[in-house]
């Protein structure tokens, strides 16, 4: 876990905290800094959204989550309710566990992008008030969005930063200079259409800001059609008049500004993005679209989205119907036992519905009809009332196989298995007092035997009883063991024989033990770091390293001799391999070493003078004394 990390700012972006920590730790190579919070230098920067936060959640420590790193400090919240739900849990998958290839294309960010951006923007204005705040300026990600030209707080244009991904590497976190800021606001955009700009940008900070994890692009779909439908924009079965729509769509914004958000109609599109917007497409639609959309129906992105917060409910209000053709009960609402989960494979609500009478029964959500809530999608119980039912139709014998099938609901396979269950039932019923009355029997017997054998042998003891009586013994045990337990003998207290360990031998044999295995360990070619786990386990002693060391002296003073820290054990392979190099008449060259070594710059940087020292005394043929630290 890292020591420090510059917490990020409210909606600041993932990437930019991470260039602030960059700049903050004194890193040089960003792979170093990679490293740091990821645990692997292949990572490649996303400006937007980011990958592996999992990896960087734990690394930072409790403080934090993926989840909320994702809808706190990335773009994802934009794009989130306009998503189908399976492709969101994917989407979230592989920002938090992977390396995000294809990330942005599924998200839609590159073939159904408008009004993208290339570079950073900031807004002269918060840029300001964060240097009289905090001394430095960071990246807001709602300044990041497709389609947003002003700041939704203070109304200013957005400006772009001079330093782009484009012309940096594509391993850097490009940081916020404050030196190459531009502060001056000065309005570009056409007062005609800024105030419907700065509507737009105040809708998509919005998205930012709520919690819509809940809405999906299947419950807005529904909700378009209810206004339209209320706009008279529908037929009354919800098929959109797309002409009147369009015709209304154009009015309400005009031609100029839609060309301005690359947003335009082409009427004669039979797959324009206002008909797939308002059809069951598999098509997604930009973020950026949709507000202008929900702009046109409710023109108050708060009010529209209002109606979402009530809890979804894919099985609609409690109670629901008992499904169970044999109770009295049948289809009215009794059910109040409802407990809803996700299918694993397509992600749609399933319930599972439990009624008193025993009948258990589950079907895939949502209901779409007020028919949808007599239906059953599996049984997983039928429940007493329904087999006692059966149990009176079997009696009967009046009945058919398909008839006894349609009487109870059910495969007419299910029919024959419960009618074996019930038979065998019958059967073990008429036999089990003939079964009672012979175990009593044969008790009575063996409790005479073992009687009589107590009696003449009075003095014999439980473990010579058992012996002796096996089979009676055996047979009491498992069917009266009080009673057997109650005539047996008392039982004879034990003797304490703990066996004395010579403490003093046992330091000698591990001492021999560890020394060899040492030996062995620091002439390995493959060299590993001698601690006390390593020592532990090669000699199958850890146990006794561990809770007995205080009783070993001799082996615990070896032990504090040669265990080596992590900048010995890093020392010892940089000699091994100078050995080695003056050994074929080979120049050593520091950074090789270090390479061929194995070891970290930064640690490398430590034990530098050491092995200087080393290299000296060896090429002059002195020997080399180990320095004490």
């Amino acid at each position: 876990m890292l020591h420090f990390f510059t917490d990020p700012y409210k909606n600041e972006l993932i990437y930019s905290s991470i260039a602030r920590y960059h700049y903050y730790s004194g890193n040089i190579d960003y792979k170093d800094t990679l490293e740091e919070l990821f645990g692997k230098r292949s990572i490649i920067p996303s400006l937007e959204i980011g990958s592996n936060i999992e990896q960087l959640a734990n690394n930072l420590g409790e403080k934090y989550t993926a989840e909320n790193i994702i809808m706190k400090h990335t773009v994802f919240p934009y794009y989130s309710p306009f998503l189908p739900t399976k492709r969101k849990t994917e989407l979230l998958d592989e920002i938090k566990y992977k390396d995000g290839g294809g990330l942005y294309t599924k998200i839609g960010m590159v073939a159904g992008s408008i009004c993208r951006k290339t570079s950073i923007y900031y807004c002269p204005c918060c840029a300001k008030g964060e240097i009289e705040k905090y001394g430095e300026v960071y990246i807001h990600r709602e300044h990041q969005l497709q389609g947003v030209f002003i700041c939704p707080h203070d109304g200013a244009e957005l400006k772009q930063y001079s330093v782009d991904k484009t012309n940096s590497s594509r391993i850097e976190f490009i940081r916020l200079n404050k030196n190459l800021l531009e502060f001056r606001n000065i309005q570009i955009i056409n007062n005609k259409q800024y105030d419907k700009l700065y509507k737009l940008a105040k809708d998509a900070y919005y998205l930012l800001e709520h919690d819509l994890s809940k809405i999906s692009k299947e419950r807005l779909l529904d909700k378009y059609k209810d206004i339209l439908y209320a706009k008279a924009l529908t037929t009354t079965t919800k098929r959109v008049k797309q002409q009147d729509l369009y015709e209304e769509f154009i009015a309400f914004y005009g031609k100029e500004f839609l060309d301005l958000m690359e947003s335009n109609i082409d009427n004669d599109d039979e797959y324009n993005w206002l008909r797939v917007i308002t059809r069951n497409l598999k098509r997604t639609v930009h973020p950026i679209r949709h507000l202008l959309l929900i702009n046109f129906l409710d023109g108050d992105i708060e009010h529209f989205f209002s109606s979402f917060k009530d809890e979804f409910k894919p099985f609609g209000k409690g109670p629901w119907p008992c499904l169970n053709k044999a109770s009295n009960q049948y289809r009215r609402n009794v059910v109040t036992d409802l407990k809803i989960t996700e299918d694993y494979k397509t992600r749609v609500p399933v319930g599972t519905f439990k009624c008193e009478c025993g009948f258990i029964y589950s079907r895939k959500g949502p209901d779409k009809t007020k028919d949808d809530r007599y239906k059953i999608g599996r049984i997983k119980a039928f429940g007493v009332v329904w087999e006692t039912k059966l149990e009176e139709y079997l009696k009967d014998e009046r009945y058919s196989l398909r008839e006894l099938s349609r009487l109870m609901n059910c495969d007419p396979k299910t029919i024959l298995k419960f009618k074996e269950k019930i038979l065998n039932f019958a059967i073990k019923k008429d036999g089990e007092v003939e079964k009672n009355n012979k175990i009593i029997y044969k008790s009575e017997i063996y409790k005479s035997n073992l009687l009589k054998y107590i009696e003449v042998n009075k003095n014999a003891t439980r473990t010579e009883i058992r012996k002796l009586c096996q089979k009676e013994y055996m047979y009491l045990y498992r069917r009266d063991k009080e009673w057997l337990y109650k005539q047996l003998p008392s039982l004879k207290m034990k003797e304490n024989k703990t066996k004395v360990v010579d403490w003093n031998k046992r330091d000698r044999e591990i001492l021999t033990i560890l020394k060899a295995t040492y030996n062995k360990l620091i002439n390995d070619k493959n060299p590993v770091r001698i601690t006390k786990n390593i020592l532990g386990k090669k000699t199958r002693l850890l146990a006794a390293l561990d809770k007995n060391i205080d009783k070993l002296p001799k082996s615990k003073e070896y032990l504090n001799k040669i265990l080596e820290t992590k900048e010995e054990f890093q020392l010892r392979r940089c000699k091994n391999i100078i050995d080695s190099l003056i050994n074929n008449n080979t120049e050593i060259r520091l950074w090789e070493l270090q390479r061929k070594a194995n070891v970290r710059k930064k640690d490398f940087t430590i034990i530098k003078d050491k092995i200087l020292n080393y290299i000296e005394v060896k090429e002059s043929g002195e020997k080399y004394e180990k320095e004490s630290s």
